[in-house]
């Protein structure tokens, strides 16, 4: 639409200071063959109806202080509307200058911008209106910009410090990154008032270019420099669509401009997808928005999207609407006159290539004229706007007309040779000032090549500077013209010119029903290819070669030059950049490597989101395209090891990410484990936030097959007999809190086996004494003690041993002996420490599992039966299905004790595929038991409540006595697992993080785990089976969010809070054991996902309990052993029936 301050690249290293400007990006208008209108007087400049323009702060400040109560933002980032008044706004800001200015080294000198990390968002406006407040500048990043970039750019202006809150950049060399969404917000702020606030700098922010062909230019953007947008709004109180990214001029300028209206600025959610975008926008038009502007690649999205949801879809309280940045196709201001019938339509004009020329272009269109003149340090720009106020039809042709006295209007031909005007009106537009013009000192003159005739600056045979626009005009007059469209898109056919821009708008236009929106593409080898997006329902055949005479017959019929198509293939949808506008250099690069991206559509799409691991997935995939060269893998989950990385490009993928993201990914990994950008993201994610979890530190893969035992195979032994009766029974880890409870179940199942249980220990008395001592503490009920006590003891054979030595620490004779004697090996034992890495773990859970083999098939072959964990699935976080009961090959697992697990799963099937029988069973999560200790639930749950309640209040030691004795029947379970860890810390901050996205965790009781396992040994169709997941989804899941609403019933204040701002405070140094909290608080997010049973079902089908049950069962337990403090507001001593059990334990919020 305007001058292109954004995607100009032209200026390169000049900063330019816009005093009256209104800079977005645009370039021309397309044209009929119609003649143009006469010329008519010209008018006046319209004078602004509007108050002096002031300072964006001060237009704030006076609105929050007259009206408070208007609406300032309405923002669609969390999937609904959220409304901020002025008033709340500046609550938001003062609070947030307040903490800027807190901050280290804020009033350092030379530290006079701030950089913003943003999406269109409401904290952007916070972020923006705080440091302006401070009389500092904003400069607002793209959020595509390479960590290079970003450090090239904050040292060029000295920047200290990135806000940002919902994308977080990568890291960047020398600058703090402030996560500005986790400021405390005062409860009360004084009035609005300009004396809070330090004196006002008129240069509001730095602006950059793109930055496509480099380090992005930069330039001082003056508040003054939006007045004109101000003109264009033309609306007090309007709602305005914020709908581009802040690091473009024209955001910036929209809300300036809005702020000086008093009006309110509309958000969509912020999203990285262009279909989601258009479904954002679509929203708040349906909502009533009065402003937009959208480039109008956009605007065709937005209207697909609407008309697939409303086939007559109209948004009637839309005032005015603004389409630029691109060509604007006579279709396209047709449709959106359809589309917003009562809205005044404004379409723009201004070449990128003119921002130091002394040009002003007056518009001419059903007869009226407008003239906007862009004032800019030592040089003027121009724009200008088309008009259409609603009342009056679309023109057909648009004319401009150069008018600043001084500036010459000419045409170059293909090679850069004046055109002779009388013999041809056709060229490429070229303006031109007087040899001694001062401009022909600016750097980008003197630096230009005069060899290359079609550069965008450079001098005439006389010395005249000159500028090309590229643009490719048809003279009306010595100094009007109308756009015909981009040099670069024209291609020349049978010796005549045909506009590919002008193609596109005819397939649009007349091939709807089956083409939502295409592209011509002439590669460098002189091929026209189309790319091409469907409509959701087409209603014709859409193989390519239909597409393709489809194409043909069209441009027949409109007696278009025949067009040779070379080649024409579908695409998901056209590719753009942040403001909207197509992404040309990545169709271009699509166009040329067609034949690489048809091979490469086997690739699934990454699933558009806004979750930090698929932004994360979507910029590695990206960085893999960008290094392999193949523009058509952008955007999808393809294997790195299957894409064509080797080992040099897979070194420069993993140094990308260290550059971007500080996380080390070794290349081996990358290249040698089938990972893909999304397998790769969850790794980033775990290894961020002070490496909360370790990634492996030795290629466990390769472990595996080291510590592999060939010699453990069922070859040479008898044929195994499956032990409906074993004899005895090998037990590790029986000392352990499943370990415990398994021993009762296994006694309880086979009563003529002995079970020998290994511990450590020292004398075998010792173990026996250990053993008996913690199942009692464990196993509560009377009836059971007593069956421990007079059955299960006699059959107990302690076995003093170390899981990580060499035949546990056994000597021959008593290794032989335990060999012979037992007929079934459940290996239950294992180190756990949810901090440790590989090697510290390794001895006793991989070494001992490599034991356990052995010992299954030392005398004769025994079944094994491994307890193992959900947690040594790889990457098992971010799964949309459940997860299969398979074993998996992939050894990207965070955390020692999973990958210990992974690696002795590996050992396992290596000796399975030589026939060892054996079964691998994971556990999820396991909690407290849901039946031993009481007889009944029910009195269980009744009891419960009114228990607590005498527990903390009554005096009398007979009555405590018997309130403990009540509380020790109600559940036991394990106070080191990471969940009873992770709730304990949430209590003692009082705080505990939400997401609107659930993040689930899975509990099972540890007596259902228990009886689970006992079943799968008995059976010997578990045998072929291989693989169980102890995990219910129809009861064992709860939410992390329903779990801090237990906590709170049962008596503890936590309150919610985001997931950011809770790492925040988990950041602070005040607070110990932060790292663990955080640590703790992503091994929650690693688990969040389901598993699927089906193995499990069909051998034992019955469903544990409810988990929101289970969960408050193990607080009270643990509450009751001291391991969690009292509860401040414990429970009303209600009547049973009274007390509110439906609202926590809900059949339906387990999920």
């Amino acid at each position: 639409m305007v001058v292109s301050t954004h995607d100009s690249d032209d200026m390169l290293g000049i900063e330019v200071q816009p005093i009256e400007s209104m800079e977005e990006d645009a370039e021309m208008v397309e044209v009929s063959a119609v003649e143009p209108e006469p010329v008519q007087p010209e008018p006046a400049l319209p004078a602004d109806p509007f108050d002096p323009w002031v300072h964006p702060v001060e237009a704030f400040i006076r609105m929050a202080r007259d009206e408070p109560d208007a609406l300032c933002i309405n923002t669609y980032e969390s999937g609904e509307s959220v409304r901020y008044s002025y008033r709340d706004v500046w609550k938001h800001a003062y609070s947030i200058a307040q903490a800027l200015k807190a901050l280290p080294g804020w009033n350092d000198d030379g530290h006079d911008a701030v950089g913003t990390f943003c999406e269109g968002e409401a904290h952007w406006v916070f972020f923006s209106l705080a440091v302006w407040m401070l009389g500092k500048k904003t400069l607002n990043f793209g959020l595509n910009w390479p960590s290079a970039v970003r450090k090239a750019i904050c040292a060029r202006h000295s920047v200290k410090y990135i806000l940002h809150h919902y994308t977080k950049p990568g890291r960047t060399e020398g600058v703090t990154l402030v996560d500005g969404g986790t400021f405390p917000i005062h409860s009360e702020v004084p009035a609005p008032s300009l004396e809070l606030c330090e004196p006002l700098d008129d240069i509001v922010a730095i602006q950059c270019t793109s930055g496509t062909t480099g380090i992005p230019k930069s330039f001082k953007f003056a508040h003054t420099g939006a007045t004109t947008g101000r003109v264009a709004l033309r609306m007090l109180k309007s709602s305005v669509g914020l709908l581009q990214a802040p690091s473009f001029a024209a955001t910036l300028s929209i809300v300036l401009g809005a702020l000086n209206l008093g009006g309110s600025l509309w958000i969509p959610g912020p999203t990285i997808n262009a279909v989601h975008k258009a479904k954002g926008i679509t929203e708040s038009l349906n909502d009533g928005v009065n402003y937009v502007f959208m480039a109008p690649s956009l605007m065709k999205m937005v209207f697909n999207t609407a008309k697939s949801r409303n086939p007559n879809a109209k948004w009637m309280e839309a005032k005015r609407v603004a389409l630029g940045s691109e060509i604007v196709p006579m279709s396209v201001l047709h449709r959106t006159r359809i589309y917003f019938p009562n809205a005044h339509l404004i379409s723009g004009y201004g070449s990128s290539e003119v921002p130091f020329l002394l040009v002003s272009l007056y518009h001419h269109s059903v007869g009226r004229s407008l003239n906007i003149i862009i004032y800019q340090t030592g040089a003027v720009g121009s724009l200008s706007y088309v008009h259409i106020p609603a009342n009056i039809p679309i023109p057909e042709k648009l004319v401009y007309k150069l008018a600043k006295p001084g500036v010459r209007c000419l045409l170059f031909d293909e090679e850069g040779n004046i055109v002779d005007q009388n013999v041809s009106k056709s060229g490429i537009l070229v303006f031109a000032v007087d040899p001694d013009h001062p401009v022909r000192n600016h750097p980008d003159f003197v630096n230009a090549d005069p060899n290359d005739r079609l550069a965008s600056f450079g001098f005439l045979s006389d010395g005249s500077p000159r500028v090309c626009t590229m643009d490719w005009v048809e003279m009306v007059s010595e100094n009007e013209f109308t756009v015909v469209g981009r040099f670069d898109q024209k291609i020349k056919v049978n010796g005549v010119y045909v506009d590919l821009n002008h193609l596109e708008a005819l397939v649009v236009q007349h091939l709807s029903h089956t083409i939502a929106d295409c592209a011509f593409v002439q590669t460098s080898e002189k091929k026209i290819v189309m790319l091409y997006v469907l409509q959701a329902r087409p209603t014709t055949r859409t193989e390519p070669s239909d597409i393709i005479r489809m194409t043909q017959d069209l441009l027949a019929l409109v007696n278009v030059s025949k067009v040779p198509i070379h080649n024409c293939f579908q695409l998901d949808e056209i590719p753009m950049i942040e403001n909207g506008k197509r992404d040309l250099k990545k169709i271009k690069w699509i166009a040329e490597n067609n034949d690489l991206h048809q091979g490469s559509v086997v690739y699934p799409r990454l699933a558009p989101s806004e979750a930090p691991l698929f932004c994360i997935a979507a910029a590695i995939s990206s960085l893999g395209s960008q290094l392999l060269g193949i523009p058509s893998l952008d955007g999808r989950n393809y294997s790195i090891s299957g894409a064509g990385f080797d080992s040099l490009s897979v070194g420069r993928l993993a140094l990308a990410i260290k550059e971007e993201y500080d996380v080390e990914i070794s290349p081996m990994m990358l290249l040698s484990n089938g990972l893909t950008p999304l397998d790769v993201a969850q790794l980033v994610i775990d290894l961020q936030g002070n490496h909360p979890l370790m990634p492996p530190t030795v290629d466990l893969d390769q472990e595996a097959a080291r510590l592999d035992d060939a010699s453990v195979t069922a070859e040479g032994l008898p044929p195994l007999v499956f032990p409906e009766s074993p004899r005895g029974i090998v037990l590790t880890g029986a000392t352990g809190f499943l370990g415990s409870f398994l021993l009762y179940e296994l006694a309880a199942k086979y009563p003529a086996a002995r079970i020998y249980c290994l511990v450590r220990a020292a004398s075998d008395q010792a173990a026996i004494d250990r053993i008996f001592e913690t199942a009692r503490k464990l196993i509560l009920n009377p009836q059971q003690t007593h069956y421990l006590v007079n059955n299960v003891k006699p059959r107990l054979v302690g076995v003093c041993g170390d899981l990580s030595l060499d035949q546990w620490g056994l000597t021959n004779k008593r290794w032989k002996k335990i060999s012979k004697e037992t007929d079934m090996v459940v290996h239950c034992g294992a180190e756990v420490h949810w901090l440790d890495d590989y090697e510290a773990l390794k001895g006793p859970n991989v070494l001992g599992t490599a034991t356990a083999l052995r010992l299954a098939t030392t005398h004769h072959l025994k079944p094994l039966h491994f307890i193992s964990a959900v947690g040594a699935i790889p990457m098992a976080r971010g799964a949309r299905t459940p997860l299969e009961e398979r074993v998996y090959s992939n050894w990207n697992v965070s955390g020692g004790y999973a990958q210990t697990k992974w690696v002795s799963e590996q050992l396992i099937n290596k000796a399975r595929s030589r026939g060892v029988p054996a079964t691998i069973i994971r556990p999820s999560l396991i909690a407290s038991d849901s039946v031993y200790g009481s007889d009944s639930l029910d009195v269980i749950w009744q009891c419960g409540v009114v228990v607590w309640w005498w527990w903390w209040r009554c005096s009398s030691s007979s009555q405590l006595t018997l309130t403990l004795t009540l509380t020790l029947t109600l559940s036991v379970c394990h106070s080191d697992d990471y969940i009873w860890q992770y709730i304990k810390g949430c209590i003692r901050i009082g705080i505990a993080p939400s997401n609107a996205t659930p993040v689930t965790i899975t509990m099972n009781p540890v007596d259902h785990v228990a009886k689970v396992v006992a079943a799968i040994a008995a059976s010997e169709v578990a045998l072929p089976k291989f693989v169980f997941h102890i995990s219910d989804p129809e009861c064992s899941v709860v939410t992390e969010t329903k779990l801090f609403e237990i906590v709170n019933a049962y008596g503890w204040p936590v309150m919610f809070e985001t997931r950011e701002r809770f790492k925040a405070l988990l950041y602070r140094p005040s607070l110990p054991n932060g790292s663990s909290m955080l640590t703790l608080m992503h091994l929650i997010l690693s688990m969040s996902f389901l598993v699927d049973n089906t193995n499990t079902r069909s051998i034992y089908p019955a469903l544990g309990s409810q988990a929101g049950r289970i969960a408050g069962r193990g607080l009270l337990y643990l509450t009751h052993i001291g391991y969690l403090p009292p509860p401040p507001n414990p429970p009303s001593p209600l009547r049973p029936e009274e007390h509110p059990r439906p609202n926590i334990f809900r059949p339906d919020t387990h999920n």
